[in-house]
């Protein structure tokens, strides 16, 4: 069996419900400093948000025409202007957006989208297009290409994205860095003996269970160094301290991962979007008032998407149905001028009762990649996309 096949097979060793990455490049934890500017963190809100009700288009007559039910009164929104405001619960989006820190990019997509959430968000984690298969995700691949170590990208949560799966190295999942290093220090793997033997895949599958070891005693040690007093609430508000926390630490990690679900809201909608947005909402605006207050927003850019929106007619459970194109949200302290302008949506030329897609969301990667991480974005996504100018 070649080594590469072999890797695919073990897939991921399961410690304690922790989940690792099946491969870990050999040798010890590399001093350099890392290329990227800033570091990125991906918060991923699963199950398609309704961006139509989060960045409302009060000012556009086919919104309420469509959305009796469901639509939020123009008195009720955190008004940006005369077209857009947003959902009453992301107060701190709003306040972003004020100060210049925030990048609303709607009307996001790709061409022929797909409606399965499964296939879109496999869109979405791989970069490819909608007739495009591939194995690897496009934050996997930029480990691929520019990274050393699975450390240097982490998904805070129970189980690793396509994402952040690469070819060779892919990123590490943990619940939380405490859990992952007593999992996998447990007296079960600590009796673990590493055998001399001749089988090839049986040697590189113990040196890879011992390289996971030092990444999680390195993950372990650098959370140690800070104690974050930050008050967060929620499931996410949770994970993005721990984020927060690993940053404070100096981690040498550029790509951090997370996720908040629960959006597809084919039932009550309203309802549902106030829990969800308060969550998301609450979780936002602690963890960058976590890394204004020891200035370390200047070296992060948070991005926030979802696998796609939903449809501007409401349907008769007071929800709505999966549909296309979607807003994205890009917080960062050096946008540029023109970053706001993407902030456009049309309801009056729909595709299938759909908004139609006008930026490609891989011009979205493509600019985190090059502006945010500093590397060759078309060694990652392999074509150019249209340069959006978001950042200054």
């Amino acid at each position: 069996m070649k080594r590469r096949d072999f890797i695919k097979k073990a897939g991921l060793i399961t410690a304690g419900g922790l989940l690792v990455p099946s491969f870990l490049r050999a040798g010890t934890f590399s001093s350099q400093l890392l290329n990227s500017k800033k570091r990125l963190v991906v918060i991923q809100l699963s199950g398609g948000n309704d961006g139509l009700n989060a960045v409302v288009p009060h000012g556009l007559d086919a919104y309420y025409n469509n959305r009796s039910a469901i639509g939020i009164p123009a008195k009720d929104l955190l008004r940006i202007d005369n077209k857009f405001g947003f959902h009453p619960e992301l107060k701190a989006f709003h306040d972003l957006e004020k100060r210049g820190l925030l990048s609303i990019i709607n009307s996001v997509g790709y061409p022929n989208p797909n409606r399965s959430h499964f296939r879109s968000m496999d869109i979405w984690h791989t970069g490819s297009d909608s007739n495009e298969y591939l194995q690897t995700g496009w934050i996997g691949r930029y480990l691929d290409n520019n990274c050393e170590q699975a450390h240097q990208g982490i998904q805070v949560s129970g189980s690793l994205s396509l994402a952040m799966k690469g070819e060779g190295l892919s990123g590490i999942a943990l619940t939380n860095p405490k859990a992952f290093y007593d999992s996998i220090h447990s007296d079960f793997f600590d009796n673990l003996q590493t055998p001399s033997s001749e089988n090839d895949e049986l040697n590189f599958l113990y040196k890879t269970f011992n390289d996971t070891k030092n990444s999680a005693e390195y993950i372990f040690d650098q959370y140690k160094l800070k104690t974050n007093t930050s008050e967060y609430k929620g499931r996410l508000g949770q994970q993005l301290k721990q984020i927060a926390t690993l940053i404070k630490s100096d981690i040498q990690t550029p790509v951090f991962y997370t996720e908040l679900g629960g959006f597809d809201t084919h039932v009550n909608q309203l309802n549902s979007q106030v829990r969800l947005f308060q969550e998301l909402n609450n979780g936002v605006e602690s963890f960058i008032a976590d890394l204004e207050k020891d200035n370390l927003l200047k070296e992060t850019t948070v991005v926030v998407f979802s696998e796609f929106g939903r449809r501007l007619k409401e349907n008769a459970s007071r929800g709505t149905d999966h549909g296309a194109a979607n807003v994205m949200f890009v917080i960062d302290s050096d946008l540029s001028s023109t970053a706001m302008t993407y902030n456009q949506i049309d309801l009056d030329n729909l595709e299938k009762g759909d908004p139609r897609y006008k930026v490609d969301f891989r011009s979205v990667y493509q600019e985190l990649l090059q502006k945010t991480l500093n590397v060759d974005s078309k060694a990652v996504l392999s074509k150019e996309f249209k340069n959006l100018g978001l950042f200054g």
